[in-house]
């Protein structure tokens, strides 16, 4: 049984984040993988994107897809809304975002399926995102990726796994599966049961530590989210993608809290999740 592949985000063009420091850092540990988050209105080009981490020795990954955020700049980005026109929008923005992942040279895009606020409760959202599920699906035939839904943090709908899941085996696509974000799953605090829901069609990972009440983004191994236990069932559904850890802290507060015993840590799970211990 081979051992998972080991990545991690690196971020482009965000006031945090110095791309030659993301870069040695991941290089200085032998991380030979990366996911992409770049700053979605700053343009990028996909080319410029893939020759700068092809000459840092890198495997691009995957993409994680735009989303709106309260913070951020950008277009509103909302594939579960009630309103036609912003759900068909926003899967055009997706479909940029397949155009994008292509030009990278990578198949998965991970994408949000709600916008920002307290959208949980909200009666209408689960057969919209249904409907883009669907498009979703087509916008993938057409380009050749994969687009994974990730679970989202209480409040917020996308929260419930099993219902994700649900919708995923009702448009049965081959390019439509579940992302897993650890952090997100420990404030639903179901981290090891969320797992179990996405089941087969878990095809990607965002692997972060966090305290119980904040979306921290902190290592593994710093927070309370039982990783021995997350491990065993990521290998119990035979899960084949990335051990992808996502961290967004400042690089010099990572490469302090990276040290030798923690990233032993992080390889030991690895080889738990790869079925191996």
């Amino acid at each position: 049984m081979p051992t998972l592949p080991l990545g991690a985000v690196i971020a482009f063009d965000f006031k945090s984040w110095d791309i030659r420091d993301e870069i040695a850092l991941l290089r200085d540990v032998g991380i030979g993988r990366v996911q992409i988050y770049r700053n979605y209105v700053q343009g990028h080009d996909p080319g410029d994107i893939r020759e700068t981490l092809d000459n840092a020795g890198f495997v691009i990954d995957s993409l994680h897809g735009y989303f709106s955020h309260e913070n951020f700049e950008g277009p509103p980005c909302d594939l579960s809304a009630a309103d036609a026109d912003l759900r068909n929008k926003s899967i055009e923005i997706m479909r940029g975002e397949a155009r994008f992942a292509r030009a990278l040279g990578c198949r998965d895009i991970i994408v949000h399926p709600v916008g920002p606020g307290k959208t949980e409760e909200d009666p209408w959202r689960s057969a919209a995102i249904q409907e883009s599920a669907a498009a979703l699906a087509g916008i993938a035939a057409e380009f050749g990726v994969r687009f994974l839904v990730e679970n989202m943090p209480p409040t917020m709908f996308g929260r419930d796994a099993a219902m994700l899941r649900r919708i995923v085996d009702a448009v049965g696509s081959p390019g439509l599966g579940l992302a897993y974000d650890s952090g997100h799953a420990m404030l639903a605090k179901d981290p090891v049961g969320i797992i179990k829901a996405m089941g087969p069609r878990l095809w990607g990972v965002h692997l972060h530590d966090n305290r119980g009440t904040e979306d921290d983004h902190i290592l593994p191994g710093m927070g309370v989210i039982p990783f021995e236990d997350v491990g065993r069932a990521l290998a119990a559904v035979k899960f084949a993608g990335t051990f992808l850890i996502e961290v967004y802290r400042s690089t010099a507060e990572v490469r302090r809290d990276l040290t030798p015993e923690r990233f032993a840590h992080i390889l030991r799970l690895r080889r738990i999740a790869s079925g191996l211990e």
